[in-house]
């Protein structure tokens, strides 16, 4: 299967949308390409655009006949707007498939993103219109896409984990009494920052014994309350799958509603890591995660459980069939 994939980036280094898209090309087998929607990437197994025209990405495409688009408007512009993309999409005349991994954003008056969302939902609805297949990664989205598709079914894929998913797993019970604290600089800057108090109370509830933070350096103290903090930056996919093996638990401060599209939550339940997700609001109906009073062993157990059944092998044979439809 010949598939020309577009992404907003590719890694290193290592992001969401880039590192799904390899992730899921390799899984996928085959012959995968890479059209990236930055003119000023370089890097090896892709290509990047000459510009961000319509005409340079109708260029880039060539002769592919079927593009797997990963959909974030903030990826490919930095206003969320990449009229280009839906311009040059539009003029295509192959098959399309796109994964949504955002629609649009919305906003305070104060924002871009209030004046902006006209134009984002816009561009989203022409990318649905003119898709053969879409797929993204909640509910909610499929439900914003809707009233542009129909009748087609949207594929509801919770993301899988852009770090390994380990065969066999310890139980909850068995691993060192370590926390890790995973992810980009801004989810891990509200662990440190205004989310703390629930870093430490989660710490000092699990017993834990040394607290690892991993990604990009940002500032991060010494100690927490007495327990040892050891910054590691930015390790490898392997790296990061063998530390989690080894950490009971991993603390995000992520909306629990959009739990399902983050990497790292797919990281640490694929793991059998405990997940604990702190934020000030939480649904009634819960994906599974620690915030306090429930049994951890249980919750690891429950998070590895919902996991598996969207691994990356599954949701390959998802997007197989709907390539090939």
């Amino acid at each position: 299967m010949r598939v020309l994939h577009v992404v907003p980036h590719l890694p290193p280094p290592y992001e969401g949308v880039g590192t799904y898209a390899a992730a899921l090309a390799g899984a996928l087998g085959g012959e995968a390409r890479f059209l990236v929607g930055d003119p000023g990437w370089s890097g090896d197994g892709g290509r990047a655009v000459e510009a961000r025209t319509a005409a340079a990405l109708l260029e880039g495409i060539g002769d592919a006949g079927t593009v797997l688009l990963h959909y974030a408007g903030y990826g490919y512009e930095s206003r969320g707007c990449p009229a280009w993309l839906a311009e040059g999409l539009g003029r295509w005349q192959g098959r399309l498939v796109t994964v949504f991994h955002e629609v649009w954003a919305s906003g305070p008056p104060w924002r871009s993103s209030f004046w902006l969302l006209p134009i984002q939902r816009r561009l989203a609805a022409l990318l649905a219109v003119r898709s053969q297949e879409l797929a993204t990664t909640l509910e909610v989205y499929a439900g914003l896409l809707r009233p542009w598709t129909a009748g087609r079914g949207i594929a509801v894929l919770p993301v899988f984990s852009t770090v390994g998913e380990p065969a066999a797993v310890p139980g909850f019970g068995e691993r060192p009494r370590r926390l890790a604290v995973f992810g980009g600089a801004g989810v891990r800057g509200r662990a440190w920052g205004p989310f703390r108090p629930d870093l430490e109370r989660a710490a000092r509830a699990l017993a834990i014994e040394e607290i690892v933070d991993v990604g990009t350096p940002i500032s991060v103290p010494a100690d927490l309350a007495g327990i040892p903090v050891r910054p590691l930056g930015v390790l490898p996919p392997a790296g990061v799958s063998d530390l989690l093996l080894g950490s009971a638990a991993g603390f995000l401060a992520y909306p629990p509603d959009f739990l399902p599209k983050s990497t790292i939550f797919a990281a640490y339940c694929a793991h059998g890591v405990l997940p604990v997700c702190a934020w000030r609001r939480h649904p009634a109906d819960r994906l599974p995660y620690w915030t306090g009073g429930s049994e951890p062993v249980a919750v690891a157990a429950a998070a590895h459980a919902w996991y598996r059944g969207h691994s990356l092998a599954s949701q390959a044979a998802r997007f197989r069939e709907m390539l090939a439809a």
